[in-house]
């Protein structure tokens, strides 16, 4: 490769790296601009003068806030011992839940709050992250992405079982550590390597790159698949479990806690998730962490079994019967299951069956036929079928003389 090549190369190289970086630096400078607006604050009752005219709750009392050149007037919301009224823009990280419950159970007027993610508490621990509490977040940061798609990374990272503080922050910086890395070995490469080997350098600088960035995406979906399939064939041995404990007496949340000590060496992936329910059921109660249970694992039993759960302690009817039920309908719908691979599979084995074992077969049926042939023709068996055709048309030919 030319000189003239190489600059150009590193030249766009370094323009995509810059630009990176200037979008980084005005995600962060536009995210850290204060929000020009009405904001809302409590002030105790004490403090705002007494007005017949307006209920407590109400009163509120604004102040100027400087932004630049301009002012927004800042609110302030007068709270009542039983009462509080915030805004959305003034909620902070202590405002909001810890857990979702927007399921049939949700309260109906109240204000809606963000989730709050474990990376966002303040003191976790860092402990976690792939290459520590100062390159992990550069690395991450250089690798920006939208986000839907970090809301679906999170979910797949869930699935297979990650459930560290920064689980995604770890996904970035090792899929731009393994990008860079590429680029770096074949750059490196490019520049040792004989002419003739450097279209094969140029190839590994494109695919290297793409591979370091979808490759651990594609592992996590792969372990995500076999816990999912885990967890679908450990779900009749919990509802038969479930069924026992709660028919002997034990409430729900004391049966899920057997079950998690007896499945932790047999199902350790149902086992990991049914700890976490009893940990957010501590917390908030135990629809929300049902409902949770049914967000994190893409499962139709075990949404189906977070619904009968609900369900049955909401309109108060006996766990024990629904379980049984719920526990035939779901052997049977494995059954159904098992039964539509196996036909499936028939299919399926139609062309390896072809492609692999009749060639095998045909092998043997016709090599010895093949072998006598050779046999044959190498023996001079073709010069005596020659001689044999000369001697019938000589025959011939006499007998139409003859005639």
């Amino acid at each position: 490769m030319n000189p003239s090549m190489l600059i150009v190369f590193y030249g766009i190289c370094g323009v995509l790296i810059a630009g990176l970086l200037f979008r980084i630096w005005f995600k962060n400078r536009k995210t850290k601009l204060p929000s020009a607006g009405v904001r809302a604050r409590v002030v105790p009752n004490e403090q705002l003068p007494v007005a017949a005219s307006v209920p407590v709750r109400d009163r509120i009392v604004e102040e100027p806030v400087a932004v630049g050149a301009s002012s927004a007037p800042e609110t302030y919301v007068a709270a009542s011992p039983s009462s509080v009224v915030r805004s959305p823009e003034s909620s902070s990280w202590s405002d909001r839940r810890l857990l979702e419950h927007r399921g049939i159970l949700s309260r109906p007027h109240t204000e809606h709050m963000p989730r709050v993610l474990a990376n966002e508490i303040p003191g976790v621990d860092d402990s976690d992250r792939t290459f520590g509490a100062g390159l992990n977040p550069a690395f991450a940061s250089l690798l920006p992405d939208t986000p839907e798609r970090q809301e679906t990374a999170r979910q797949e990272l869930q699935a297979a079982g990650y459930y560290n503080p920064h689980a995604l922050e770890n996904l970035q910086a090792v899929r731009y550590s393994l990008m860079m890395l590429s680029i770096i070995f074949f750059g490196v490469l490019l520049l040792l390597i004989p002419t003739r080997f450097e279209p094969l350098a140029i190839a590994g600088l494109v695919i290297g790159p793409i591979l370091g960035w979808a490759m651990p995406m594609l592992q996590i979906r792969r372990k995500a698949a076999d816990r999912i399939r885990e967890i679908s064939r450990a779900m009749p041995d919990l509802l038969d479990m479930l069924n026992m404990c709660v028919s002997q007496g034990l409430t729900v949340s004391d049966a899920l806690r057997r079950i998690v000590r007896e499945f932790r060496g047999v199902y350790p992936a149902l086992s990991q998730e049914l700890s976490i329910v009893l940990e957010q059921a501590r917390i908030n109660d135990l629809h929300t962490a049902l409902e949770s249970f049914g967000k994190r694992i893409n499962l139709p039993e075990v949404h189906s079994f977070t619904s009968l759960l609900i369900q049955t302690d909401r309109m108060g009817t006996s766990v024990t019967q629904a379980l049984t039920t719920y526990s035939d309908t779901m052997r049977e719908s494995l059954k159904q299951r098992a039964d539509e691979k196996g036909n499936r599979a028939t299919f399926r084995l139609l062309f390896p069956t072809v492609l692999c074992l009749m060639p095998a077969v045909y092998l043997f049926l016709l090599g010895p036929a093949v072998n006598e042939l050779s046999k044959f023709f190498n023996e001079g068996g073709r010069n005596s079928l020659d001689s044999g055709g000369r001697a019938i048309q000589r025959l011939n030919t006499q007998r139409g003389i003859n005639n």
